[in-house]
């Protein structure tokens, strides 16, 4: 019999990583809609009320960076007065933007029967866990649990049932697995911002 431990962590809204995920999504979607061959590689940092935006926009469309980043947080349950914010965004390299705008097939003149140029391939992505028969959700049990309490937690503080707490939250989940199969709860760890009288 094999056992082991599988620890899963998911982070609510307001937690400085799930915020900065949100701006660079915001800015890609703002700049899709309006555009949607752009290509958006961009970096977020947020810290002590500063909020700095770096990276890559190759786009028809210049986003509104600053309103962009305003919205988030205000979504996200934080006052967005006194905040500062800065970027340092530029288009993307003309050697990288060569190789992706029209894919390789097209360039060589294998792909001249496609209808369009065909996009080359980049390299940006999000890659995140692996599916499993654990769940339902074809996720792993600690995920799926960790998932469930931070969107409860969000829930909790958007409906006013819990007073006092902010938007910076995580849940930390451990199942013990045994040959494979989830089989005990080991440990939940929750820990959320909140105001001084909690």
């Amino acid at each position: 019999m094999m056992r082991r431990f599988y620890t899963a962590e998911s982070v609510t809204e307001g937690h400085p990583d799930k915020v900065c995920d949100q701006i660079a999504d915001a800015i890609l979607d703002e700049c899709l809609r309006y555009d949607p061959s752009s290509r958006v590689a961009c970096e977020v940092l947020a810290t002590r009320g500063n909020v700095f935006v770096a990276g890559e926009i190759t786009s028809g469309y210049e986003p509104p960076v600053f309103e962009v980043i305003r919205k988030v947080l205000e979504e996200c349950g934080y006052c967005t007065d006194g905040i500062e914010m800065d970027t340092f965004v530029h288009q993307q390299s003309p050697d990288i933007a060569k190789a992706v705008s029209v894919s390789k097939e097209f360039r060589d003149n294998i792909g001249a029967k496609l209808r369009d140029r065909s996009r080359g391939a980049g390299d940006q992505g999000v890659m995140v866990g692996y599916a499993c028969d654990d769940t339902p959700q074809l996720m792993p049990m600690p995920t799926v649990l960790a998932h469930r309490i931070t969107r409860e937690l969000s829930a909790c503080r958007r409906s006013g049932y819990i007073k006092d707490i902010f938007s910076d939250g995580k849940a930390q989940v451990t199942v013990e697995y045994e040959d494979g199969k989830p089989v005990r709860l080991e440990s939940v760890v929750v820990s959320c911002q909140h105001g001084a009288e909690k």
